[in-house]
């Protein structure tokens, strides 16, 4: 392994290593602007050179390797000179709108303008003006804005495989632009370029001129809309999720991107508190745990149904309440098509089978259930369900063995025609307002945190089965 000096600083790195992570590996963020782990480097943007011991010319940092012996200087009067001369170039043509911007708050062009820049300019001529373009109904451009780090061109080409995006013209001209007739609504990777924009060129007509992102608090979740549960940041304020980003996992190349059905989600969880229901229900009216739990606890024989969306904890705490562990049954069928088998490697939008599976949920036996139900083998059914990840067929087989059952309590977190059949229904949290954890399909852990709180009376599905469990303790006591 190569052994360097970065300011002075000897460290040893992997081989192959490039010289801007060696780096940082070191304790120093080298500005950028074109680089990215997931991208094929290219140096187009300047903003990463350092001074080399030896070699006559500043390199960028970004395409140089490390290699044993080097001496590598990141702060240097050469490099300080010419990070301004960078940034001034950069400056020259940008739109002075930062106050209107999206971007404004998570800019890499204000932020190295900052530290790295001049606080004047010489440019005195008036600024380049391009026309307006349009992307579709998911992304928005403003070229003026534009850079030129052709992240999201490579992007199209080496990610997505789309090719959307080119750069067209040379020299002064130079812009971003499409290939005639094309459009970004096709790509289902499209908001990725958002997120890869360190300036605000490009920005998501969803999330635009709805909150300043400084007011954001990102929280710690994953996607319940993909098959592997993939890690997010949801960017929360006012008890609200206003947007979901990637949110990258070190060594796991395929979590620095995420598919627009899974960014969009957001919306789906975005709940009006005064349309929620805070109370047990028992055959349709208001009614307390005790009194609902007394009437569960009075069969004999109880099955519940788990739907391998949910926590681990939660289906814990569920197959605590069957009668024997034979009758914890798993539900889910949701499947997704395989188009970028680097991110999304299943097509079963199942993400925690497995977590279920491990304790002692049984999937593919709803029909056997069903027949149980109607044989009075099986007296009442706990159901924990969201219908989204179930199809119409299985939908309509959970909603005959709730109708058939004689006592059924289902907890959902957005209510559907099951909780309208049901004989109990209690008000369930979304994912988004617990903390618990998922194992996928690739046997990896996935914690995710509460990102909002809940209605007053409104629980998580584990803490209203922890405290169901309670009552049936007590009752035998």
């Amino acid at each position: 392994m190569p052994t360097l000096k970065i300011n002075d600083q000897t460290i040893t790195v992997e081989p192959g290593t490039l010289l801007l992570d060696a780096c940082k590996q070191a304790g120093y963020d080298i500005p950028h602007y074109c680089y990215h782990p997931a991208l094929t480097p290219v140096a187009t943007c300047r903003m990463c050179m350092v001074e080399i011991k030896g070699q006559p010319k500043l390199a960028t940092s970004c395409t140089v390797t490390a290699t044993e012996g080097m001496e590598v200087s990141t702060h240097s009067p050469a490099v300080t000179d010419a990070r301004a001369a960078v940034m001034e170039f950069l400056l020259i043509n940008h739109p002075l709108d930062c106050p209107i911007c999206d971007q404004a708050g998570e800019c890499k062009l204000q932020d190295y303008s900052y530290q790295y820049g001049s606080d004047d300019s010489r440019m005195v001529e008036p600024k380049r003006r391009y026309r307006y373009e349009d992307l579709g109904a998911k992304i928005v451009i403003d070229k003026n804005r534009c850079i030129h780090c052709t992240r999201c061109v490579r992007f199209t080409k080496e990610v997505s495989r789309t090719y959307e995006l080119t750069v067209a013209n040379r020299g002064a001209h130079l812009e971003v632009t499409t290939y005639e007739g094309l459009s970004m609504d096709a790509n289902p990777l499209a908001g990725n370029v958002v997120d890869l924009c360190p300036v605000g060129a490009l920005t998501s007509r969803d999330f635009r001129f709805h909150k300043r992102v400084w007011y954001l608090k990102p929280m710690a979740t994953i996607s319940r809309h993909s098959a592997l549960a993939s890690p997010l940041w949801a960017d929360v304020d006012e008890n609200r999720v206003w947007r979901f980003r990637p949110r990258h996992l070190a060594g796991q190349p395929s979590t620095h991107f995420i598919f627009d059905e899974e960014r969009m989600a957001c919306h789906r969880y975005d709940l009006d508190p005064a349309t929620r229901a805070t109370q047990p229900r028992l055959k349709g009216e208001a009614s307390t745990l005790e009194t609902l739990g007394e009437a569960l606890f009075s069969h004999d024989s109880i099955a519940v149904i788990g739907q391998g969306t949910f926590g681990c904890d939660a289906a814990q705490r569920l197959g605590e309440l069957a009668s024997t562990e034979a009758l914890c049954f798993g539900s889910g069928d949701k499947r997704y098509a395989v188009t970028h088998p680097e991110f999304q490697g299943d097509g079963d939008g199942i993400f925690n089978r497995r977590g279920f599976t491990e304790r002692g949920f049984r999937f593919g036996q709803l029909e056997n259930l069903l027949e149980q139900v109607r044989q009075g083998q099986v007296k009442a059914v706990v159901l924990l369900h969201d219908e989204a990840f179930s199809g119409p067929q299985e939908n309509d087989l959970l909603s005959r063995i709730v109708e058939a059952a004689p006592f059924s309590l289902v907890l959902e977190p957005l209510p559907s025609v099951l909780s309208a059949k049901a004989t109990a229904t209690l008000p369930t949290a979304t994912y988004l307002e617990e903390s618990d954890f998922v194992v996928n399909h690739h046997g990896d852990l996935r914690r995710y945190q509460k990102a909002v709180e809940a209605p007053k009376g409104v629980r998580s599905p584990a803490a209203w089965l922890k405290q169901v469990q309670t009552l049936r303790t007590v009752a035998m006591v």
